[in-house]
């Protein structure tokens, strides 16, 4: 077994220091949280696109802001606002006597919490994006809290768009003022550091190399999510773990891979020529071990599988236009990369989608089979 706690593998796991979201955290501590130990509530809507870092930043936040009522409730299970903010005072202790209360009702029972427990209250409602484009009237009540029912509540609507492309003028001038702040994609580097600190806190020492670590970082970098880069990290120990490994592989990653996002299919195969697929396999064996190869390895085995298969190549162009080819169907990725030294620069090839070992075997049989 290579895991020793798998909960910092878990999605809902909020570390002890939030990486990358300083400048957030810092801006709803000025915006949010100062203003209310004032008395003055203020409005927030956070967004960005999935694995970005919302929700586990506003869960940070309820962990380690003592000094208020932060309650984090999910929009996507309850049928109305209504029913949201009731279940945010049960959460607060409030004990609820019916279900069919009013909003005067929900909110004299937030004044009479925040009252109880001398500290003001935040409402954090996560997958808000419906909230905003059909509950207005709702919205209303809950954005003007502080005038309409003197409320010393502030609220901050999480959401993966940005809200005002739902609003027209008048909705916000309805809604009243209210701020907004973009959590932007994480970037490779991020990702590699998100993960390597789960893996340092979930995993055996030694069981996983920096290495592999990068390549993860790598592949999820385009979606830019601590989420895709979390899950594909979770996956691939899991898969060590099956074939009662010690350390994750690179197939292991692959493997990963190729269950959350399958790209490479048969069909997909089964459009290739024959020199397209020589040229695959013999990416394939260059890529056994290692996360990428290079061009002269490529170019060097596809000669020995073409003589074995009997596929014709007359010219080494040809084989460029080939790896080219895969690269624009997305089968294989294609980087270039400094050598350094002021050496030039040198064309790197990977495969992420599909494990390379069960790739070699599907293309193999296709080359027989023509």
């Amino acid at each position: 077994m290579i895991v020793r706690n798998p909960d910092a593998l878990d999605f809902s796991y909020v570390p002890q220091k939030l990486r990358f979201r300083d400048v957030q955290i810092e801006t709803i501590r000025k915006t949010m949280l100062e203003p209310l130990r004032a008395g003055i509530s203020n409005n927030l809507v956070a967004f960005g696109d999935s694995g970005t870092g919302k929700t586990s930043t506003m869960k940070y936040l309820a962990r380690e802001e003592k000094g208020f009522i932060i309650v984090y409730e999910n929009a996507l299970s309850f049928s109305s606002l209504k029913m949201l903010l009731i279940d945010a005072l049960y959460n607060m202790g409030k004990l609820v006597g019916s279900r069919n209360m009013s909003y005067s009702d929900i909110f004299r029972g937030f004044n009479l919490v925040s009252q109880k427990k001398g500290r003001k209250i935040v409402l954090v409602i996560d997958e808000a994006t419906n909230l905003i484009k059909f509950e207005r009237d709702g919205l209303y009540n809950l954005l003007r809290a502080g005038e309409i029912y003197s409320t010393p509540v502030s609220t901050i609507l999480v959401s993966m768009e940005d809200p005002s492309i739902y609003m027209t003028e008048r909705d916000r001038k309805s809604l009243g003022v209210f701020s907004s702040i973009l959590f932007n994609r994480y970037s490779e580097d991020e990702l590699v550091r998100i993960i390597e600190e789960r893996a340092r806190i979930a995993m055996v020492p030694g069981s996983i190399n920096e290495e592999m670590l990068r390549h993860i970082g790598h592949v999820a970098e385009p979606f830019g999510s601590a989420r895709v880069a979390i899950e594909l990290l979770q996956k691939s120990i899991y898969i060590c773990e099956y074939r009662d490994g010690t350390s994750v592989s690179i197939e292991d990653v692959r493997a990963a891979q190729s269950m959350i996002n399958p790209y490479v299919t048969e069909s997909k195969l089964s459009e290739l020529d024959p020199l397209d697929l020589a040229v695959l396999l013999s990416i394939c064996h260059c890529l056994r071990d290692d996360p990428s190869t290079s061009m002269s390895c490529v170019l060097e085995d596809v000669r020995i599988v073409s003589e074995q298969f009997g596929v014709t190549i007359r010219e080494n162009t040809a084989i460029y236009r080939s790896v080219k080819r895969l690269e624009n169907l997305g089968i294989v990725e294609g980087r270039v990369v400094g050598r350094g030294d002021r050496q030039g620069v040198a064309k790197l090839i990977g495969i992420n989608d599909i494990p390379v070992s069960v790739l070699e075997e599907k293309v193999e049989a296709l080359i027989r089979r023509n």
